[in-house]
C-alpha cells in the first residue's frame, strides 16, 4: 500500500509539474486514476485483512448472544455474497473489454487496469476468512466464543 501511495503521489507531482510548466502529460490522468482506483481496492482489502474495515461491534454486542450470533453469521453471509457477485461480474467485464487498451496508453489493456474489481474483492474475501475467528470472538466478547 505504501508503494502504491507513494507511486500515485509521484505521478500526480509530476503531472502537475508538467502542467505548470506548459508541457501537459497526456497521460497522467488517466494513470492516477487507475492508480487511485487500484490503491482503494486494494487498500479496503488490506483494511480488511487489519480489522480496520468499516464494522460496528459496538451494536452487535448489545444483544443477547444468540442474537449476536445470527446477526455474525447474516453479516458474513451478505459481505461474502457481495464480493462474490463482484468477484464474478469483474470477471465479466474483464472479458467484455478484452483487447481494448487505455486511451492514452495504447499499450496497456483494460483488461489488467479492470482486474482490480475480481483480483480485490477476491483478496477482501480472503481477508474476511483468515480473520473470521478473531472478528467472532470480537463480537462474542469474553463468554460464549463457539459457533
Amino acid at each position: 500500500m505504501f508503494v502504491m501511495m507513494i507511486a500515485l503521489a509521484v505521478t500526480v507531482v509530476v503531472g502537475v509539474v508538467y502542467r505548470w510548466s506548459g508541457n501537459a502529460l497526456v497521460w497522467y490522468d488517466e494513470v492516477a486514476s487507475v492508480q487511485l482506483a487500484w490503491l482503494t481496492y486494494y487498500g479496503s482489502a488490506y483494511a480488511a485483512l487489519k480489522g480496520a474495515h468499516i464494522g460496528v461491534p459496538s451494536i452487535l454486542k448489545s444483544f443477547p448472544i444468540p442474537m449476536r450470533k445470527v446477526f455474525f453469521v447474516v453479516s458474513k453471509i451478505v459481505i461474502y455474497s457481495f464480493f462474490a457477485l463482484m468477484t464474478y461480474y469483474g470477471l465479466i467485464v474483464m472479458k467484455l473489454i478484452h483487447g481494448e487498451t487505455l486511451t492514452t496508453l495504447e499499450w496497456v489493456p483494460q483488461s489488467l487496469v479492470q482486474s482490480v474489481i475480481p483480483v480485490g474483492s477476491f483478496l477482501f474475501m480472503l481477508s474476511e476468512t483468515l480473520r473470521l475467528k478473531e472478528d467472532y470472538q470480537g463480537v462474542m466478547g469474553k463468554g460464549e466464543q463457539q459457533l
